[in-house]
């Protein structure tokens, strides 16, 4: 009888564990979790050892690794690399009160929803913002990566755009008012005020609904299958709320955000990605003189590099706040940016040109005065359009492409341009658009830093020097020219 009773248990036994192995045939393999430490509740750095993360994704994660019997293993990076270990197989979870959304979910699987949440504006107290609408004219920040910036580039589209790499650094750039309003998720929103003693309050309408999910390597259905089990076992049992409560108590006693390690954090450049040959794309990647360059300085400073996109307009702002330690894409060294920004050494003279219509008689600048021009916003070309050639009206794109396209269309009767793209732009449209003859002083480009941050102007400073004197840096022009003008051959 004890005989059969201690079989028939290890059988039932047996039928237990045998969902949990079926589901992923990995027990006992760590499973790598990628996750960010500054989405407060979802994910916080604790500090300690062994578990250097806590909230309500970490408490849904290890119930996952119990349920397939695999012990966790955590890596904390900046929110954007999330995506992209995930979807490169070099994390097999990804979480950080995440967002979904469609654009995502070409890259990664979700889970199911585990957790609803709003997007919400924050501003200090005695703010007279009072709506999205106020925003347009005011300095907003949000964390990078995340769909908090998404809606703020695309929907609200306020005066200056400031993205942070972590919610911390939003939250210190509200409290340093150097941000007038944020963006962020209500909970993340509601410790900020609690944490503060309601130095800020949060606008009474929500921007939008937000619905969370943990991400997956596509290939990976079967751990998405088994998480998505637990999930539901989650939010049935009461588990989700209870956490909930649980960590924003922790939190409320702690200060407004976490740090990320400070191991992780790259040498962050910002830049915009259609000035070649300084930056332009090439088979889906970033290349260029000022990739080349960043590369190069990054390794000087041995700090791991990680590029921003974003548009020039935001190039400046960006190194202003120090949400990035270096600014590029061909910037135009002046005397009005110098009392903003630090710059390099020049590792380049701009020289600028004005394209028209091939079958205009504009020969000289007065022929400009009281026409229609263009120019890329955010730069010195649009400075000189507006203050020297005396135009009927400006007409600012986003970039090269969408001004050489509205001199194409008629739209303008001149773009002002640097000349790199000029040329390439003359050279693809012979018989449609020229360059006049017309001198116009050079200028010097150079890379922004904050200011104080001589250490980071030494480095460039000495790889611009080194570039110059072997030969490197002329070669990469010669190189990248060559690289884009094959490219352009399939359009511009």
């Amino acid at each position: 009888m004890n005989k059969f009773f201690c079989l028939f248990a290890i059988l039932l036994l047996g039928v237990a564990l045998l969902p949990a192995c079926s589901k992923d045939g990995n027990k006992g393999k760590p499973l790598i979790v990628a996750c960010e430490a500054s989405t407060s509740p979802y994910c916080y750095y604790t500090g300690q050892e062994g578990e250097p993360v806590a909230g309500v994704d970490i408490d849904l994660i290890k119930l996952i690794g119990k349920e397939l019997g695999r012990p966790i293993q955590y890596k904390i990076v900046p929110f954007q690399q999330i995506f992209t270990l995930v979807a490169m197989g070099k994390a097999d979870i990804g979480a950080a009160g995440v967002t979904i959304t469609p654009q995502r979910a070409e890259r990664v699987l979700f889970s199911t929803v585990y957790d609803v949440s709003s997007q919400v504006i924050v501003v200090p107290k005695g703010s007279s913002l009072a709506s999205e609408e106020d925003l347009k004219t005011a300095r907003v920040a949000a964390q990078e990566g995340t769909s908090d910036l998404t809606l703020l580039r695309e929907r609200i589209k306020p005066r200056i755009v400031l993205p942070f790499l972590t919610q911390e650094d939003v939250n210190t750039a509200l409290i340093d008012r150097r941000a007038d309003a944020a963006v962020m998720d209500r909970m993340q929103a509601e410790l900020l005020v609690k944490a503060t003693g309601d130095t800020f309050r949060i606008l009474e309408k929500p921007l939008t609904k937000d619905q969370y999910g943990l991400l997956f390597n596509k290939k990976d259905t079967k751990l998405a299958e088994a998480a998505n089990t637990v999930i539901d076992k989650f939010k049935r049992a009461g588990t989700l709320q209870n956490s909930r409560n649980k960590h924003i108590n922790v939190l409320s006693a702690l200060p407004t955000g976490a740090k990320v390690q400070e191991e992780v954090k790259p040498f962050v450049v910002c830049l915009e990605t259609s000035f070649a040959p300084f930056v332009f794309v090439d088979n889906n990647r970033l290349v260029g003189v000022d990739i080349e360059m960043a590369e190069a300085i990054a390794a000087e400073l041995k700090r791991p590099l990680q590029i921003k996109v974003v548009p020039f307009t935001e190039v400046i702002p960006l190194v202003l706040t120090g949400a990035a330690d270096m600014g590029a894409s061909g910037i135009s060294i002046t005397p009005e940016r110098k009392e903003f920004v630090l710059f390099s050494n020049s590792y380049e003279n701009g020289i600028r040109r004005i394209l028209v219509s091939e079958e205009s008689k504009f020969e000289n600048l007065d022929d400009l005065s009281n026409r229609f021009i263009g120019a890329k916003k955010g730069t010195t070309n649009s400075d000189f359009a507006v203050n020297n050639l005396h135009a009927r009206e400006v007409f600012h794109y986003d970039n090269a492409t969408q001004g050489i396209i509205g001199l194409l269309n008629h739209e303008i009767d001149a773009f002002v341009d640097d000349e790199s793209e000029a040329d390439l732009a003359a050279g693809k449209y012979i018989g449609k658009i020229r360059m006049m003859n017309v001198a116009i002083p050079a200028e010097e480009y150079g890379f922004a830093f904050k200011i104080g941050n001589d250490e980071l102007k030494a480095a460039a400073d000495k790889v611009i020097a080194e570039k110059r004197a072997n030969g490197d840096l002329q070669a990469m022009f010669r190189r990248n020219n060559t690289r884009f003008k094959a490219i352009e051959s399939n359009g511009l």
